[in-house]
């Protein structure tokens, strides 16, 4: 089974659960401005989750996506007031930017053509240097 398979089976069953039905489904306006209601009034991400019916990590991801673009608008608002402000941690936002360049660097990786001159003249310099 493929990576994406796996993932498909995974948000099938999240979403026969009424608890996680609407996860992997796009946010509406109203939903975001659940979250951030919720976020201010210091609601648990786990008691956010069940009343939007997503997952706790996808209700994490938002926050820290909805950080990114805060920082992203607003130049003068630094990672520290971002996430103070989103109630995550700084660790969170990082890591997601980590994962997200990886995501990139493999996408871009699996999309480019391969070149087999370049392939064999690689190989070539690597021989050279072991002989």
């Amino acid at each position: 089974m493929t990576t994406y398979s796996m993932y498909q089976e995974k948000l099938r069953k999240q979403r026969e659960n009424p608890e996680t039905s609407r996860a992997g489904l796009k946010w509406e306006v109203e939903e975001d401005n659940a979250l951030i209601n919720k976020i201010d009034d210091n609601v648990s991400i786990d008691d956010i989750a069940k009343t939007l019916q997503r997952t706790a990590g996808s209700i994490k991801t938002r926050l820290i996506v909805k950080a990114l673009a805060l920082i992203d608008e607003d130049h003068s608002i630094t990672i520290d007031q971002a996430a103070e402000k989103y109630k995550i941690t700084i660790q969170d936002i990082q890591t997601y930017q980590a994962n997200k360049k990886k995501r990139q660097l493999n996408n871009s990786l699996r999309n480019s053509p391969v070149n087999l001159n370049t392939i064999y003249a690689l190989l070539v310099e690597i021989n050279n240097k072991l002989s």
